[in-house]
C-alpha cells in the first residue's frame, strides 16, 4: 500500500514566489483537511474509552463472581479437610492465608502510590505559600523536597541534592525555594523535557506514516502513556497499577481530546511560515499536530509530578518543540522520496 508521503521544499526563493491567494487557499485545505481527520480520531478514542469502560465493568463483575465463588468452595474445603485430614486441612489453610497475605500486600502498595500522589499535590500547595511568606518551614519544606532525591537515579541529581543539604543551613528563608529550583528542579526539567522531545518526534514520525485514525489513537496513547511514566520517575513518582490510573485520569485523558486545530492554530505561524506548513501532506500535518499533543500531554505530566509548582514558562518551549517535530517530520518524508 502506499502512502502519502510530506511533500519536498523546493527552496526559499520558489517559496516567496507563491502567489498570497493560493497561500491562503492552501492553508485553508490543510487545517479542514487537519479538522476533519481531528474528527475521526477523536471518535476513535472514545470508540476506545467506552470499550475500556464496558471491559472494566465486565471483568469487574466476572472478578465478582469468581471471587465469592472461590471464598465458598474455599470455606467448604476446609471444613471437610479439617474433619476427615486435619494436617492437609491445616496446611491448605495457611496456603490461602499467604495468599491474602500475598494480596493485602499488593493492595497496600497501591494505597501508598494513591498517597504518593496527593503528596505531591500538598508539596506544591506548601511552596506555593512559603514561596510568598517564607517563614522558618521553608528549612522543614527544602529538607523533605531534598530526601526525595538523595538517592535518584541521575548522579548529577543525586550531587545536587546532596550539596544543596550540606548548603541550606547557611541560606536565608527567603533563598531556600529558588535554590530548590536551580539546583534541583531545573536539571529534573531539562531531563523530562528531554523526554518529551522524544516521544513527542515518535508520536508525530509514527502517525505520519500511519493511515488509519483508530491506529493513530493506539500510537498516542501508547507513546503518551509511555512518557508520563517516564516523566514521573523523573521526579521520583514511581506509581504503580492504581497511581498510574489516577495519574493518566489527571493529565492525560483530559488533553487527548484537545482540538488539534487550535494548537496547530497556536504554533504553526511560529514555526517556519504558513506556506511551508502548506507544503506537508496531510498525514504529515497529522503527524505534526500528533505530536504537539504529546507535548502538551508531556508539559501536563511536569505539572502533576513535579512536588514544586512549574511555572508556565512552557510556551517557548512548545513553540521550540513544535518546529524540531516539523523539522524531523519533513527531513524523515525527504529522506522516504
Amino acid at each position: 500500500m502506499s502512502k502519502i508521503k510530506p511533500g519536498r521544499i523546493e527552496d526559499e526563493v520558489a517559496v516567496k514566489e507563491i502567489p498570497l491567494a493560493t497561500i491562503e487557499e492552501e492553508d485553508e485545505l490543510f487545517y479542514e483537511n487537519i479538522e476533519e481527520a481531528e474528527k475521526e480520531r477523536v471518535t476513535a478514542i472514545k470508540g476506545i474509552g467506552v470499550f475500556a469502560k464496558k471491559s472494566l465493568l465486565v471483568f469487574g463483575l466476572l472478578f465478582s463472581v469468581i471471587l465469592i465463588g472461590t471464598l465458598y468452595d474455599a470455606s467448604m474445603t476446609i471444613s471437610s479437610m479439617m474433619s476427615n485430614a486435619p494436617l492437609i486441612g491445616v496446611l491448605y489453610l495457611f496456603s490461602i492465608l499467604g495468599l491474602v497475605g500475598v494480596l493485602g500486600y499488593g493492595i497496600f502498595k497501591e494505597y501508598l502510590s494513591v498517597m504518593r500522589l496527593k503528596n505531591i499535590d500538598t508539596l506544591q500547595e506548601r511552596g506555593s505559600v512559603l514561596k510568598k511568606n517564607p517563614t522558618i518551614d521553608v528549612v522543614a519544606y527544602a529538607k523533605e523536597i531534598i530526601e526525595r532525591y538523595e538517592n535518584h537515579e541521575n548522579e548529577l541529581i543525586r550531587e545536587n541534592a546532596l550539596s544543596l543539604k550540606r548548603e541550606l543551613p547557611s541560606l536565608m528563608y527567603d533563598e531556600v525555594i529558588d535554590r530548590l529550583n536551580e539546583k534541583l528542579f531545573n536539571p529534573l526539567d531539562k531531563l523530562a523535557k528531554g523526554s518529551i522531545i522524544k516521544y513527542a518526534n515518535q508520536t508525530a514520525l509514527s502517525t505520519a506514516i500511519s493511515p488509519v485514525a483508530f491506529i493513530d489513537a493506539i500510537l498516542i496513547i501508547s507513546r503518551s502513556g509511555a512518557m508520563v511514566n517516564e516523566i514521573a520517575t523523573i521526579y521520583g513518582y514511581k506509581p504503580n497499577f492504581i497511581g498510574k490510573i489516577l495519574l493518566f485520569k489527571k493529565i492525560f485523558f483530559v488533553l487527548v481530546f484537545a482540538s488539534v486545530t487550535e494548537i496547530l492554530a497556536q504554533h504553526s505561524h511560529d514555526l517556519v511560515g504558513t506556506s511551508i506548513v502548506s507544503k506537508f501532506s496531510y498525514h504529515a500535518a497529522q503527524g505534526i499536530a500528533n505530536g504537539i499533543l504529546t507535548a502538551r500531554v508531556g508539559v501536563a505530566a511536569i505539572k502533576s509530578c513535579r512536588p514544586m509548582h512549574y511555572k508556565d514558562q512552557n510556551e517557548g518551549f512548545l513553540k521550540g518543540i513544535s518546529k524540531k517535530i516539523m523539522e524531523s517530520v519533513f527531513k524523515f518524508g525527504g529522506s522516504k522520496k
